[in-house]
């Protein structure tokens, strides 16, 4: 590799190099995925600091893992912070479905409405945010990697440690489970 800070360098490319033990390469990749994988944490631990330091653990031990993937970086960077979080999640018995805002990629654009408009669509947030939160852990996994991180089925799938089938299932079953929960708040809020 003729520089180590090259942006150009594909991601496969800098693991080859944190593989020949180019340290510039770890740098590089943390410069990439830091913001994402420390926004994807903090979805998980509600808890900034904590969720900082998962993120800087992953990246300070990419220079000393010995069995790199071979594959795409990018889902195996959020495979091992999702186990990550849970573990920690689980070694303090929180549920990562606790109650806390999080953001949603259903938050709707800013626009000129009236003041009833605006409430009634920040009523909506909230609800849809409440809804994901108590979702089961798989269904919200799924909703989180695809509307607020943009991966891929495959990349979801490789991420989950799942078949592409079962990530377009869960797909479809958390967003019936949305869409019931839903229909549920406007029948009692008639």
């Amino acid at each position: 590799m003729t520089s180590q800070n090259d942006s150009s360098n594909s991601d496969e490319a800098l693991m080859e190099g944190l593989r020949a033990g180019e340290r510039g390469c770890a740098e590089e990749l943390s410069t990439r995925y830091w913001e994402a994988i420390h926004r994807f944490c903090l979805s998980y631990l509600n808890d900034n600091a904590l969720a900082e330091d998962v993120a800087q653990d992953i990246f300070t031990k990419l220079i000393h893992v010995e069995d790199l993937p071979t594959g795409a970086v990018k889902p195996w960077l959020y495979k091992v912070a999702r186990n990550r979080c849970l573990d920690i999640l689980r070694r303090h018995q929180r549920s990562p479905t606790h109650n806390r805002p999080i953001r949603t990629g259903f938050d709707a654009a800013k626009d000129t409405a009236g003041p009833r408009t605006r409430m009634a669509r920040e009523e909506r947030r909230e609800q849809i945010r409440e809804i994901i939160e108590q979702m089961p852990e798989d269904y919200r996994s799924v909703l989180m990697l695809k509307h607020f991180e943009g991966f891929s089925r495959a990349e979801m799938a490789e991420t989950l440690g799942v078949s592409e089938i079962a990530v377009k299932g869960r797909l479809v079953r958390a967003s019936e489970y949305l869409r019931e929960q839903l229909r549920g708040i406007t029948r009692t809020n008639r």
